[in-house]
């Protein structure tokens, strides 16, 4: 196998920054959920509680028939003066905090996993892979390099024995850089060879990994959050 012009050294190690614009979303439903979440506990402490004060004095009025009285009494009271409605339950308030619960707990998963990606990156050298969490895969430990999911969702996953332990780690170029990405994914070919290599066939020489990358276009670039294949990724990925 020939390799790629573009080979990792250790004078020029080959770096992939995480990318923002994947987890520009995760931030902007973190916010959401959070901001829903928040409705929700007011909802329950304040404006549920309030509106079925103002209901049971309407209803109270009702059975004494002085409903007529309403408009006037709901300005003594600095109450709106329209029709309150049915009063809210005590089941109403619960269900509103058990919502704030819900989307809030949604909310910060998404918050932290975004926290978390900040200034991850996954870099090859000459003797193999490293990242920013302090992983480490020498290309010689390398025992497949799984290619089943990079034609359509960009990731590769590297079994690799870590002492007696077999670890893995994933190339996503979703996730990070990629160009970058691809590049690494090109010097790993190159560095363990076709018989490491499953589940596809290696990288076509003739065609680089800037070419590669240039062919198949980000989903948000097109206006699609989703990912290539019209799957959208989840918190789960972004771990």
């Amino acid at each position: 196998m020939t390799t790629p012009e573009t080979t990792a050294t250790p004078e020029t190690p080959l770096r992939a920054n995480v990318d923002n614009r994947f987890y520009r979303r995760f931030l902007l439903i973190g916010i959401a959920a959070i901001g829903f979440a928040l409705w929700s506990l007011y909802d329950g402490a304040v404006a549920y509680p309030r509106q079925r004060e103002r209901a049971l004095a309407y209803q109270k009025l009702v059975e004494e028939d002085h409903q007529t009285q309403w408009r006037e009494y709901a300005r003594e009271q600095g109450w709106p003066t329209q029709h309150p409605g049915k009063p809210k339950t005590e089941a109403d308030v619960t269900m509103q905090y058990i919502m704030a619960v819900i989307t809030g707990t949604v909310g910060l998963v998404f918050l932290v996993v975004v926290v978390q990606a900040r200034g991850r990156w996954i870099e090859a050298n000459g003797s193999g892979l490293s990242t920013s969490w302090g992983q480490r895969c020498d290309f010689d430990r390398i025992v497949t390099l799984n290619k089943k999911r990079w034609p359509e969702k960009g990731i590769a996953k590297i079994t690799y024995v870590d002492g007696r332990r077999k670890k893995r780690l994933v190339l996503d170029n979703y996730k990070y850089d990629r160009y970058a990405t691809s590049e690494i994914l090109y010097a790993l070919e190159a560095s363990v060879g076709e018989d490491k290599i499953v589940g596809g066939l290696p990288e076509p020489l003739d065609e680089g990994p800037f070419e590669e990358a240039a062919a198949c276009p980000r989903a948000e670039e097109s206006g699609d959050s989703e990912s290539a294949n019209g799957q959208a990724r989840g918190p789960s990925d972004a771990m």
